[in-house]
């Protein structure tokens, strides 16, 4: 007896600690995580770190920081190589993908948690606009990055020019994309219908391990283990999608009716501000680039006095640090003055609802659709296994298998709270 105990202390000891490390490297891979993005973010848009700190610390060593980013892959690919540690390569797509995993996972996760139903609709919002729009996103994205890229790293002026070109291209499709959107909605709604259409289509008519229709006549009471396991199997995921249908129906309607949208309309209208102002500072930095005499200024102006002059720039203010000197420049700074109006008219669609009163359309008729989905779903749990109600055939499971905890325990009880 006094073995068993020892060896049963010896395990829980033994769990606790291998908890304690696993939340120990998952706390370190996280701080590696912040640090490496703070630092690439630190350095693109506000001031070259690295060569700050190496000028004070060991300036003759300055010139190793040219190839920190091979320096870098090939420490990762030595320590792979002779600890041969899948850990590695595993740690290095995390940190790699981690904005990613912050925006698609972690969010999602917390907002699921906390039961912030008009914060989630609102990101499966942009979640799915970003997937339908992703060839688009993808290729125009690539463009603006390499340019980007290239004002910030390189000298050559045909380069520089060429860059500019693009991201002033780059920034007006943005806006007449973003202006289409006023008078066409974007079909994110549609998208929904279109999903849960496809999945009810597929689990009716391919269920699993279905019952024959001589099965289907059985009573419950006098199927086998078999048969209750197809009967199981088959009926939970046709209740949870009903449970899905529904639950997503009324909470986009909470949604529509809370006035989120306009909110979250309003919303890409600042991130729209802010990309406006972020790409005619790198197009004013890479001008500076090319010729320096195309400002006039009182001290050398890093990136962040371009961003700061480009953000005065689009409200109309001047800056004593840096203005317009030369032609170029000042075309610059009169073509982003320009954009001042096509964001007040975007916003101004906001308001005067044109734009929201289409979309709400769009999710009236997501609402109809879906909640008419869930209704059919129903008719056809009862007409196929004989049930008067979902309700009973909630109930049926329940008394078959343990359904607490479950997605459809959890969906039914949402709706209950309602």
């Amino acid at each position: 007896m006094g073995e068993s105990e020892s060896v049963g202390n010896h395990k829980e000891d033994q769990q606790s600690k291998n908890k304690g490390l696993s939340y120990i490297f998952t706390l370190i891979r996280e701080i590696i995580a912040v640090f490496c993005w703070g630092y690439v973010i630190t350095k693109l848009f506000f001031f070259d770190i690295d060569i700050f700190l190496a000028e004070r610390l060991s300036p003759n060593y300055l010139w190793l920081l040219n190839y920190k980013f091979f320096f870098i892959i090939g420490t990762l690919a030595v320590i792979w190589l002779v600890t041969k540690n899948r850990y590695i390569l595993l740690w290095s797509l995390f940190i790699f993908f981690y904005p990613l995993i912050i925006v698609f996972w972690r969010i999602p996760v917390l907002l699921l948690k906390k039961k912030s139903w008009n914060l989630t609709i609102a990101l499966l919002d942009s979640i799915i606009s970003f997937f339908k729009s992703f060839k688009r996103l993808f290729i125009t994205t690539s463009f603006y990055l390499v340019s980007v890229a290239i004002i910030f790293g390189s000298s050559q002026k045909l380069l520089l020019w060429i860059s500019i070109i693009v991201l002033s291209i780059m920034l007006l499709l943005a806006y007449i994309q973003r202006i289409i959107m006023v008078f066409k909605p974007a079909g994110i709604y549609q998208v929904y219908i279109s999903l849960f259409n496809s999945y009810g289509k597929f689990i009716q008519n391919t269920p699993v391990n279905a019952l024959d229709e001589n099965e289907l006549l059985l009573p419950i009471e006098e199927m086998n283990d078999k048969q209750l396991q197809k009967w199981v199997g088959d009926v939970q995921q046709l209740v949870l999608f009903n449970r899905m249908c529904l639950f997503v129906s009324r909470k986009m309607k909470s949604y529509q009716e809370s006035g989120f949208n306009v909110v979250s309309s309003v919303l890409g209208v600042l991130l729209l501000v802010v990309f406006t102002v972020f790409s005619f500072a790198v197009i004013n930095f890479g001008l500076y680039e090319i010729d320096q005499h195309f400002y006039s200024y009182t001290v050398a102006p890093s990136f962040f006095t371009f961003f700061y002059y480009s953000f005065n720039v689009l409200v109309f203010n001047q800056i004593q640090e840096l203005t317009a000197r030369m032609p170029m420049a000042q075309i610059a700074l009169m073509d982003e003055s320009f954009y001042f109006f096509f964001l007040v008219a975007i916003l101004i669609t906001l308001v005067l609802s044109f734009n929201t009163q289409k979309v709400a359309n769009e999710m009236n008729e997501a609402i109809k659709n879906l909640s008419e989905l869930g209704t059919r779903m129903e008719e056809h749990i009862k007409n196929k296994y004989k049930l008067d109600s979902i309700d009973i055939a909630i109930e049926v499971l329940q008394k078959l298998i343990d359904l607490k905890g479950s997605l459809v325990d959890l969906l039914n009880n949402y709706m209950k709270e309602e």
